[in-house]
């Protein structure tokens, strides 16, 4: 049987805003205050609050306050090592919780002295940014848009469909409209969503940075924005770099014909790369923006067109105090000069991440430091929960239907669809192997035909078949070797590391592994001693993170292999002999994250950039 790799282009009709006449306010770095107290409970990311309770992200763990007396929390409960976590969203005593690499975590919190994990759902990519609406959940997740999940079983979570959006950092839900912050595309793009399953961009709004958190009520979108001003170059000489950090806030409500009423802009230039999150809450009058070490910053929009702004908050910390880091400013790429408001030998600020309030008082994580305290009875009002929709989502026909395709002639294909998503597939022997996420190991015959499954423990992401032995990326599992026998399947060794194990290439020669583990990383492992799989190098990189599949497809000339960073690093290393052999890094040739990667092509790398291709001759 032929396999046939299918690429569908679909265009749609948006509206794009023009530039017109708005006010821009500026504000200069100063007018700082200070938190009022501290809750004790060490650093976090994310915090919101559901009735008496605050929930609040801590590194890998869910931490439950009690916020009864709202000048004292007090820690009620915990859940442990659940996974690198981001954002979060409580409804109905369940906990939605974003966890990048992870994937998505199901949290049932209704007995807050104990919460438990009901489902871990496997995002189609880095859960980032979510919102819920109704019985569906809207997550973020990078160039791979947002994804649409149906929650109405906490414990059984269902994909619906996805809509691509550029490279969706946040998300928010409001009438039946979606509203995904753009990072790299420096926009926000408005989608309808009425119908899940069939979602569909209508229009975008441009921002003067890069896209991440928002809001809408009443009919007003506010925007944040970070980094730098769109088309910036990499260099401290355009004014633009550093120069795109601020607010935005538009007319929505017509979401196809969006208005630019007004925007804040800082006065100072920044740029560092983490952490690289900014976003707004409104307790109306007030929008409160948080943006990473600049702090809080509190303003009046009962005018939308001239926003005033009325505080700005942030934690200091001096060398030698707790929560102190010095920042580095070094830029190991020699592409992304970083760029801060203060001296990092004498000051720090502990970078804000997530925000909540109850009437007077404003609670804030410092990635540093702790749960911050600020009381102010004038200048803080509570964030009201959100309301219920009045016109519930309706989903209504198949995403995936693949009879879209007859109008180019693509009729009658074969399809399988397992209960998890399909990350890879090999075929050896008239067998198909293919890695079904959540679903385990599917072995299929040459008609998509199912023969055999196999559960797996973590997430099934890539499989490769080199002889008689099947080596599977298998997430938090890590990799696992089975011998092959056809359809059967049998477990022979397995090797583990903390990190999530998320693809695989297997050396021609059999000596060697090369994986993609966790968000920032490969390993090189050592397959020559039978059943003990080994360690042989970690190897590190620099400008961003490892996102999806950047692992080169095959070995160039049958002995080289290459992985990228994000924005960053290139390595090869030549796995031809007994022991890596480690080789330069291409210099400046990174290829598109979005459409492809580095493919082996005889002695060459092809890698897709600059919306073409290059062929690269390792050194």
């Amino acid at each position: 049987m032929k396999f046939a790799l299918i690429l569908s282009i679909m265009f749609f009709s948006c509206v794009t805003i023009r530039a017109e006449e708005f006010n821009t306010v500026t504000i200069p770095f100063e007018n700082e205050q200070q938190p009022t107290a501290e809750a004790g409970v060490g650093p976090g990311m994310d915090v919101v609050r559901d009735g008496d309770n605050l929930f609040m992200l801590q590194e890998r763990n869910l931490v439950i306050l009690s916020i009864k007396n709202p000048g004292r929390p007090v820690l009620v409960g915990k859940l442990q090592n659940v996974g690198n976590l981001r954002q979060i969203v409580v409804r109905d005593d369940v906990a939605y919780i974003t966890a990048r690499e992870d994937g998505l975590f199901v949290v049932d919190v209704a007995d807050r002295s104990a919460p438990k994990l009901l489902s871990h759902y496997d995002s189609i990519e880095f859960a980032t940014g979510i919102d819920v609406q109704g019985q569906y959940a809207f997550v973020a997740q990078r160039w791979f848009g947002v994804e649409i999940i149906d929650i109405s079983n906490p414990r059984q979570l269902r994909h619906v469909s996805v809509v691509r959006v550029g490279e969706a950092q946040s998300c928010v839900v409001s009438d039946g409209y979606l509203y995904a912050g753009a990072w790299e595309e420096c926009r926000v793009a408005i989608c309808d969503v009425r119908n899940p399953a069939r979602p569909k961009q209508i229009a975008e709004v441009k921002l003067n940075g890069r896209g991440d958190g928002l809001c809408v009520e009443n009919g007003i979108l506010y925007a944040a924005c970070g980094h730098h001003q769109p088309g910036a170059a990499h260099s401290l000489d355009d004014p633009r770099y550093g120069n795109g950090n601020g607010m935005e806030i538009f007319d929505v409500s017509n979401p196809a014909q969006p208005k630019q009423l007004s925007r804040v802009q800082f006065a100072w230039r920044y740029y560092y790369s983490w952490p690289d999150t900014w976003r707004v809450k409104l307790a109306y009058p007030y929008a409160y923006l948080y943006h990473t070490h600049n702090g809080v910053f509190i303003f009046d929009v009962s005018d939308t067109a001239q926003p005033k702004e009325l505080a700005q908050i942030r934690v200091p910390r001096k060398p030698g105090e707790k929560g102190y880091r010095k920042l580095s400013t070094a830029d190991k790429s020699g592409t992304r000069p970083k760029v801060i408001p203060f001296d990092p030998a004498e000051v720090c600020y502990s970078p804000v991440c997530g925000l909540e309030t109850v009437d007077g008082y404003l609670y804030f994580t410092g990635l540093f430091t702790d749960l911050h305290i600020f009381k102010d009875d004038k200048l803080v009002r509570e964030i009201k929960p959100p309301a219920a929709e009045a016109d519930e989502l309706n989903a209504s026909g198949d995403f995936q239907d693949l009879h879209q395709l007859d109008s180019l002639g693509l009729k009658n294909l074969a399809t399988y669809r397992p209960g998890g998503q399909v990350y890879a597939g090999v075929e050896q022997d008239g067998y198909v192997y293919a890695a079904c996420g959540s679903d385990g190991i599917h072995v299929l015959d040459d008609e998509l035909r199912l023969l055999q499954k196999y559960p797996t423990t973590g997430v099934a992401m890539d499989v490769q078949v080199q002889g008689k032995q099947l080596y599977a990326a298998l997430g938090a599992e890590g990799l696992v070797c089975y011998q092959v026998d056809g359809s059967l399947l049998k477990k022979k060794n397995s090797y583990q590391t903390k990190r999530p194990i998320r693809q695989v290439q297997i050396a021609p020669n059999g000596k060697f592994a090369v994986v993609h583990a966790g968000g920032n990383g490969y390993e090189i492992l050592d397959l020559s001693h039978g059943n003990d799989i080994s360690l042989v190098e970690n190897v590190r990189g620099w400008g961003g993170l490892v996102y999806y599949r950047q692992l080169c497809n095959g070995f160039i000339d049958d002995s080289v292999i290459c992985g990228t960073w994000c924005a960053g690093r290139t390595f090869m290393s030549d796995l031809g002999g007994d022991a890596p052999v480690n080789l330069p890094d291409p210099i400046g040739l990174l290829p598109d994250m979005r459409r492809g990667g580095y493919a082996a092509c005889g002695e060459y790398a092809l890698v897709t950039r600059d919306e073409g291709y290059s062929f690269y001759k390792p050194l």
